[in-house]
């Protein structure tokens, strides 16, 4: 979803999650790169 441009709330919300920052976290620890860094990248 980042990287066909949805935006970080959008996702954090579609994969339940209470904030965009809870999200941010999570994905950092199993993917080693933050959501935006992935977003810009794929643009």
């Amino acid at each position: 979803m980042l990287a066909e441009g949805g935006s970080v709330a959008a996702v954090a919300a579609a994969h339940g999650y209470g904030s965009e920052a809870a999200f941010s976290r999570a994905f950092a620890r199993v993917t080693g790169e933050t959501p935006g860094r992935v977003r810009r990248a794929a643009a």
